[in-house]
């Protein structure tokens, strides 16, 4: 086995249009990008920003959580992999845990965790001592907190999300005199992201008088009540349904304002991703948002489920435009400094390599030394 990191394995569910599969993706191209093989093996992959998936080896299999039939995919699985073991397996969240676990033991490779929110923490099931799940990283000092104490022999590192972030490229400036200003929400359409009240508050923007038109980005089991509700607010001149394989940089930059309405929330990407663009943000301060935005200084919070908040802070934005450009030079210059892709990429490897190095020197160590430092 070399003594670098060559290939790493990212084990995920179901690649979707959320903040847990965008990081994903952007750490293999990353990983790509420096030399590194990295395979993307997912349940399910749902149809994604090109410029995501570009470049990046996805391996989809269906039915690999499935217990009896499970079985069976996993030797298929096991098969592709044994000619060339990554030297890494990186689980992205508990639910592939069991899967990661048994890779790491039936190719002797080391398994590293990744969480995204304090949900997840609370649900790690892992035996202790484990000497296959050799570290464990949190996308926030909250979410380590959240872990269970009895994982205190396991490794634990924040390494703070990434996205990408080009200050020379030419980014249309919000407010444009020619149009009406755009505000948006992008993600999962689910209930939990708080779509509802993102319509019923540019519903009350509109009913003051101001002009705004809408876009909602991103599909899910909530787009059909969004619709109805869009409907029923007469809203269907102002509002646009954008698919979420749309490039995310053309529906981005076509916005203003960028929204995050959620009940809750692990960390915000897709937020991070508009604040990289220069779009000012207005967000639900729950969950890790609260670590991200300094409410007036590089974005607004507002109180969950609060369609009348949101709305007042929208035309905060809206009435005062010093205001909103200073706040998204701030919250771009806040992702400059804290959350860029390739100082995640490089604390990811870096991570990597530290574990990788102490396995192979586990390994050049004879038998019988082993066994007398035992009994020792």
């Amino acid at each position: 086995m070399s003594d670098s990191v060559e290939r790493v394995l990212l084990l995920t569910g179901e690649l979707s249009f959320r903040g847990s599969s965008i990081l994903t993706m952007r750490l293999a191209s990353g990983l790509e990008s420096r030399g590194i093989e990295a395979i993307v093996l997912c349940t399910r992959a749902q149809p994604l920003d090109p410029n995501l998936t570009r470049g990046v080896k996805i391996i989809r299999v269906p039915g690999y959580t499935v217990p009896v039939w499970g079985r069976v995919v996993r030797r298929t699985v096991l098969n592709q992999l044994e000619e060339q073991p990554p030297d890494v397996i990186h689980v992205q969240g508990p639910k592939m845990l069991p899967q990661a676990l048994w890779l790491g033991r039936t190719l002797d490779r080391p398994v590293v965790l990744s969480l995204t929110d304090q949900g997840e923490a609370t649900r790690v099931l892992l035996s202790t001592p484990n000497s296959l799940c050799r570290a464990i990283i949190c996308v926030s000092e909250s979410v380590r907190a959240a872990l269970p104490s009895r994982l205190d022999q396991i490794e634990q590192r924040v390494i703070l999300p990434g996205v990408p972030l080009d200050l020379d490229r030419k980014v249309p400036p919000i407010f444009q005199e020619d149009r009406v200003p755009v505000i948006g929400m992008a993600g999962p359409l689910e209930v939990i992201k708080g779509g509802s009240f993102f319509l019923r508050a540019c519903h009350r923007v509109l009913d003051s008088g101001v002009k705004i038109r809408i876009v909602v980005t991103g599909s899910g089991p909530e787009e059909r009540n969004l619709r109805r509700l869009a409907t029923s607010l007469e809203l269907d001149k102002q509002v646009t349904f954008v698919d979420d394989s749309t490039a995310m940089s053309a529906y981005l930059t076509a916005i203003d304002i960028f929204c995050l309405p959620s009940l809750q929330q692990g960390f915000g990407v897709i937020m991070l991703e508009a604040m990289a663009l220069g779009r000012p943000a207005i967000a639900s301060g729950v969950g890790g948002i609260l670590s991200i935005l300094e409410d007036n200084v590089n974005g607004l919070v507002v109180p969950p489920s609060d369609s009348r908040a949101l709305a007042d802070r929208m035309l905060e934005l809206l009435n005062d435009h010093s205001l909103a450009h200073r706040i998204a030079v701030a919250g771009q210059k806040l992702v400059e400094e804290k959350f860029t892709a390739d100082r995640m990429v490089e604390e990811t490897l870096a991570l990597y390599q530290d574990i990788h190095q102490k396995g192979s020197s586990a390994k050049t160590i004879p038998m019988e030394s082993r066994t007398s430092t035992k009994q020792s």
